[in-house]
């Protein structure tokens, strides 16, 4: 451990900006000129100082009170904190670089967009592999909740990036994909990408056929912040990454040269989920004979309704298949009675009233009356500053005396 090196605190502030401040603090911490940078979105219309401090808390940049864990530190980035406290991972410049190459493609120089929040693993790894790639990433103005994200806007953006190279390359989160596959505009653009990244959440098998019979390639991703974002590529492994499990189902732990050095002032956590075998992952997964992975749920997620174990991710991923559903979540909360809720909250393209009804009947019908969720239409679902939609919330939805349905 050493004191020597500093944590930074680099302030992000939504839309075009945000990369332009973040990318020079990058290449100074990556070649060692600069310290280690802890990326921060500043107090904007859509990232409250509640959450901020939540970052704040969980990174601790310029703490004199706690050294960097390491010297080969170059960036401590914080998890999502969808469903928990956000906490502060150690990535060195050798785990964030370790995927690049074979993601861009040995010698390779694409043109990649940016339009995920750079503040968090997503959108930040755009940048890492926009460097190599000796290219500025255009960037979405909507970018770290600057403005809505709109087909209008990505189509002006994959223009632009055309005129730069022939290969144009995108990571976004599902529901960012679905709003593009419902306009013709959107779809255009997604056509022209040689590459269409898909991580951050689960994305369902019926929005990734519907892409790839228009002839757009949609690669889905999983991954972490502490695997240094998506290591694992339509469910293989990526070169140099393991995925085992203790069960089939059972824990997934990923090991590899992306598995980061722990998390930031967790000594004892780090500890736990950081061993000889990898990251002990927090999720559930199946491991076919081809080493193919499947996730079907969080190992702190299934809970038990009537006596029978029932995933939330079983439930939201059966939700979010069905035709007229945009994207859904689902939730569990403890009722009055101190049993367990599963909540579903969907949007919708149709507005027809049945649509609530089907979800509930076909999760019946795939996974058994007690899995039956109280369904909820949204306009919207809510999201964190990061992208990912923000679980926490909707809790505080469900827990409403109009939630109980």
């Amino acid at each position: 451990m050493s004191a020597a090196k500093v944590l930074s605190r680099v302030p992000v502030p939504p839309g075009v900006a945000g990369p332009a401040r973040l990318l020079p603090a990058l290449v100074a911490a990556l070649d060692g000129s600069g310290p280690a940078i802890a990326p921060i979105p500043t107090v904007s219309a859509s990232v409250s100082n509640e959450y901020v401090m939540t970052l704040l808390a969980a990174v601790r940049p310029d703490d004199e009170q706690l050294p960097l864990e390491s010297d080969e530190v170059v960036t401590v980035l914080a998890t999502s904190g969808s469903t928990g406290a956000p906490r502060g991972v150690l990535l060195t410049g050798s785990q964030l670089t370790s995927m690049t190459e074979t993601v861009n493609g040995p010698g390779a120089t694409p043109q990649w967009i940016a339009a995920l929040p750079v503040t968090s693993m997503g959108g930040f790894n755009v940048l890492v592999r926009a460097l190599a790639a000796g290219r500025d990433p255009i960037v979405l103005p909507s970018i770290g909740g600057a403005g809505p994200f709109t087909e209008d806007a990505f189509a002006s953006a994959v223009h632009a990036a055309s005129a730069q190279s022939d290969d144009i390359r995108v990571a976004l989160v599902p529901a960012q994909l679905s709003r593009l596959l419902a306009s013709d505009r959107g779809i255009a653009a997604l056509q022209q990408c040689r590459s269409v990244l898909v991580g951050g959440a689960a994305t369902r098998p019926s929005l990734v056929a519907v892409a790839r019979d228009l002839g757009i390639g949609v690669t889905t991703t999983y991954g972490a912040t502490e695997t240094a974002g998506g290591c694992v590529f339509d469910g293989i492994p990526l070169p140099g990454v393991t995925v085992t499990s203790d069960g089939n189902p059972g824990v997934l732990t990923i090991a590899g040269p992306c598995v980061a050095l722990g998390y930031r002032g967790e000594p004892e956590l780090t500890r736990i989920s950081f061993g000889p075998a990898g990251y002990r992952t927090p999720d559930l997964g199946e491991i076919a004979s081809d080493g193919t992975v499947t996730i079907v749920g969080r190992a702190d997620d299934v809970v038990i309704i009537r006596g029978v174990n029932v995933s939330p991710h079983a439930v939201e991923r059966i939700a979010a298949d069905l035709p007229d559903v945009i994207s859904a979540a689902a939730v569990t909360i403890i009722r009055p009675d101190g049993e367990p809720g599963l909540h579903a909250f969907i949007e919708v393209r149709d507005t027809a009233p049945s649509v609530a009804d089907h979800v509930g009947a076909e999760v019946v019908r795939q996974l058994g009356s007690h899995a039956r969720p109280v369904v909820h239409r949204v306009e919207r679902l809510p999201h964190l500053p990061n992208g990912k939609v923000d679980r926490r919330l909707l809790q505080e939805w469900a827990a409403r005396p109009e939630g109980d349905g």
